[in-house]
């Protein structure tokens, strides 16, 4: 069996060998047995569960949370020569449908689906019958409470041991201590598991966390004194595309990327950082996910994420071609009061939620019983103002509701036209007699799309616009057309014949249940979820305030009994190794600056002693160069916060 898979590692993914664990996690999946595999970010968990899924005959079924992710992988996998499709909110229930028809007859060897569709009366009605072999889990740490990535549709996966009995679960995440394992082990019931545990050490990172005054300044300096490509994050749009302009005025060859942006723009920004055409990437943590660059020598956080497990997936992104990299927290106390008051707004109660639901589902003019498995475009903004919301209190409403698993909310989801009739079928068919304008338009779509009475229908519009021309069908289609068509479809949604939905980048929610007026709210899973969360990040505030080795803390977190050395290299091993000069010197440099902004070196060391003078001007020379305290013209000094390179 070894030999085997290692053949199909070279057919499809041209490597020779599996990286260390890899082929003995196949061997185990292959051997039927139930498996969870902890893998650290770029630890290549996929080839993991696809290389037996190309071996198994029948196919693979893979639920996944992020269609991004989806869509990435199974466009990879058809490349490679192995079949795969993925089905997820962003498709009409038509094509879902198409799909799974062919997956009955054997067309895929794996099916990526998301775990609220997994949910669907309609999609396990053909699971039974896909011949499903293996069950993957990916992103398992989802069936958690703990963290920032809970979904409860993960809670059902479990359901499917007695649809699919005898076929054997396997779960991967690279998130995942003990008391999280715990829970992804009870909540799929995985048997007698085999558990794999990858190196999470990442001895080629060197961690910093540095208490930071002025960031902007406090970034410049690190990447003025680093080289290569490097990630820096923010926590809002706003500051990210502010400190964009900050690098870039400073000549540092920098681009930004947020969930605001369009999909054409974010991959092209995405591409020119990956072949190094920029170097630095300033991004929101929408950034990331799927993005394998092994060569980012530099990850700077210029605010603290919410828990250990995202910080160190997001810093993971360093050094994945394991020579040396820099991973860099800046901090400010008021960072965590700000997260904390964040936390409380992410966990509203139920009357807000309640209030939240109507308004969202009234502007989309969902009534009572109606719009199960619908995308729906959702301009938060627009709610907000009708319905007199907070802006963000609403967005944070909206995301609490799919905690609950009232709808599944997609903040940057690309959702294409959709049309759908609501006039009765012998209206339309007298309207399109009586208004010879229209005729061929409605002809074509009565003919072209089957159940566009009872749903939705995807368009391309400007197939849909050469399609009614009267002649020249091979020409391209102009701007001018398409705006012509556009026209004419809200036209028939003014008459009432139909319901235009124009091409979307808003959010979107796809209810995971028909509407109702009195929906049911487990608000007591919202309440643990925030005691949760904030045990998480009182822990990753010990890791950045504690006096204790970087690396051996993330060692301890996700191997509670690893007994090891410190690592010598993370900032604090370096303070340790310091003369109590060289420390006393900093410290008091530090405090002084704090105290007296913008005084010059001679106003402060005017008063002491020649000796004393000498040792503490050596330090600043130091702390100039290393970009801790700035001058500016007039000599005046500034604490900027301590730097990587100590």
């Amino acid at each position: 069996m070894s030999q085997i898979a290692l053949n199909i590692l070279k057919k499809h993914w041209g490597y020779d060998r599996f990286r260390d664990g890899q082929l003995n996690i196949v061997e185990q999946i292959l051997e039927k047995k139930d498996t969870l595999a902890l893998l650290p970010t770029g630890g290549g968990k996929s080839i993991c569960f696809q290389v037996p899924a190309a071996i198994l005959p029948g196919c693979t079924l893979v639920i996944s949370p992020l269609i991004a992710l989806m869509k990435d992988q199974v466009e990879t996998l058809n490349k490679k020569g192995i079949p795969a499709m993925a089905l997820h909110s962003g498709l009409s229930r038509d094509n879902a449908n198409e799909l799974l028809e062919q997956a009955l007859h054997g067309a895929f060897k794996l099916i990526y689906v998301s775990p609220e569709r997994l949910a669907t009366q309609n999609f396990r009605g053909y699971l039974p019958n896909l011949n499903i072999q293996l069950l993957v889990v990916d992103e398992a740490h989802c069936i958690s409470m703990w963290g920032q990535d809970f979904r409860p549709a993960y809670q059902k996966i479990q359901e499917l041991r007695s649809i699919l009995p005898n076929i054997p679960f396997a779960a991967f995440t690279a998130s995942a201590p003990k008391w999280i394992q715990d829970d992804i082990i009870q909540g799929l019931q995985l048997n007698s598991p085999f558990v794999f545990q990858g190196d999470f050490s990442r001895n080629n990172l060197i961690f910093h966390c540095l208490e930071s005054h002025n960031k902007e300044t406090h970034i410049v300096r690190i990447l003025e004194r680093s080289n290569g490509s490097a990630l820096v994050f923010g926590n809002t749009r706003q500051g990210v595309e502010n400190l964009c302009k900050v690098l870039t005025n400073h000549q540092i060859s920098a681009s930004f990327y947020h969930a605001g942006l369009s999909n054409a723009e974010r991959s092209k920004r995405q591409t020119d950082w990956i072949e190094n055409k920029t170097r630095v990437m300033v991004c929101t943590n929408a950034f990331g996910m799927g993005v394998d660059k092994p060569d980012v020598r530099v990850v700077i956080h210029s605010f603290p994420p919410k828990n250990p497990e995202d910080y160190y997936q997001e810093a993971g992104r360093a050094g994945r071609d394991g020579n040396t990299s820099h991973c860099i927290l800046l901090h400010h106390p008021n960072d965590w009061q700000q997260i904390e008051k964040s936390l409380v707004q992410q966990h509203p109660g139920a009357d807000v939620l309640t209030k939240a639901y109507h308004s969202i589902l009234n502007s989309l003019g969902v009534s009572d019983g109606e719009g199960q498995w619908q995308n729906h475009p959702v301009n938060l903004m627009q709610i907000a103002q009708q319905y007199q919301w907070n802006p963000r209190d609403l967005l944070f409403a909206a995301k609490a509701l799919e905690v609950l698993g009232q709808w599944h909310f997609s903040e940057n989801a690309w959702l294409p036209a959709r049309v759908m009739m609501v006039a009765r079928y012998d209206e339309v068919y007298d309207f399109k007699e009586t208004h010879n304008n229209y005729r061929t338009l409605l002809e074509v779509l009565l003919r072209g799309y089957g159940g566009i009475f009872e749903h939705p229908a995807t368009i391309v519009e400007a197939s849909l616009a050469r399609r009614i021309r009267k002649s020249e069908f091979k020409a391209d289609v102009s701007e001018q057309e398409i705006s012509i068509l556009q026209a004419m479809l809200k036209d028939l949604e003014k008459k009432g014949i139909l319901r235009y939905y124009p091409a979307s980048e808003w959010p979107t929610i796809t209810l995971a249940e028909p509407r109702s007026l009195y929906p049911t709210l487990q608000i007591g899973i919202l309440q643990r979820l925030f005691t949760r969360r904030i045990q998480a990040l009182d822990k990753l505030k010990r890791y950045v305030t504690e006096e204790s080795c970087r690396n051996l803390f993330w060692q301890q977190h996700y191997a509670p009994k690893f007994a090891g050395n410190n690592c010598g290299l993370c900032d604090v091993c370096k303070r340790a190794g310091r003369k109590p000069g060289d420390h006393n010197s900093r410290k008091w440099w530090q405090t002084a600056l704090k105290s007296q902004p913008n005084a010059t070196a001679m106003s402060l060391l005017k008063d002491f002693a020649l000796t004393h003078r000498n040792t503490l001007t050596q330090s600043l020379r130091i702390l100039l160069d290393e970009g801790c305290i700035i001058e500016n013209e007039n000599q005046e000094l500034t604490w900027v916060g301590e730097s990587f390179l100590q």
